[in-house]
């Protein structure tokens, strides 16, 4: 089983890639899968055109008439069995460079070579905002929203109290309530990374019933 992470914050090794990380460790666990991570930042990804070469002219090699940083990542895409998408929230959205990468996936909704091409693999969606109450859930559904375009099988777990996926909150605070100045808050967040790990479980589980 491949599961593929891909996340789009602009911060090599900040909040959102911990979080993808710590997802990909803990799906490595099992037995039987591999486990590869994506980050966005510094990529050149280039908006969908809406020029609807995929529907006419796409191959197996070629999926879009762009050719650029996005290329090998949607051909991974097409091959993974698990696709976990995490964005850092930005004015209560999903960030642009993954709204942006989103729109690419467009290749796979109506390509020749396989309309809905993503149809029935398993989609995991992961956020980190400074706080739990400012975006968490709308990035989420936005995510979310995308896998249900290409008839993919989203994940509602209650063990884990998520229905969108995974908020996890990078800006924690102190005995007096006054944030802490760390650059990896999303560590001290215990029940966001506990949902995570019970999330990814979830996902594997549902993948090798299909």
């Amino acid at each position: 089983m491949k599961v593929l992470g891909i996340h789009s914050s602009p911060i090599k090794n900040g909040n959102t890639a911990y979080l993808l990380d710590y997802a990909l460790e803990e799906a490595a666990k099992a037995e039987g899968v591999s486990a590869e991570s994506i980050a966005l930042a510094g990529l050149s990804i280039a908006d969908c055109r809406q020029c609807n070469w995929c529907m006419t002219k796409q191959t197996p090699e070629r999926l879009c008439s762009i050719e650029d940083d996005a290329s090998p990542i949607l051909q991974k895409i097409r091959d993974c069995d698990v696709l976990i998408l995490a964005s850092p929230v930005y004015f209560s959205r999903l960030s642009g460079t993954m709204a942006c990468f989103i729109d690419r996936t467009r290749c796979f909704t109506f390509g020749k070579n396989g309309h809905l091409a993503l149809k029935g693999k398993v989609g995991v969606a992961l956020a980190v905002g400074w706080c739990r109450n400012l975006g968490m859930e709308t990035t989420l559904s936005s995510i979310y929203g995308a896998f249900l375009v290409h008839e993919m099988r989203t994940l509602s777990c209650h063990a884990a109290g998520a229905l969108y996926g995974v908020g996890v909150v990078s800006g924690q605070r102190d005995e007096n309530f006054v944030y802490k100045r760390e650059k990896l808050g999303v560590k001290d967040d215990r029940e966001g990374l506990h949902s995570t790990k019970l999330l990814v479980r979830e996902a594997l589980r549902t993948a090798q019933k299909k």
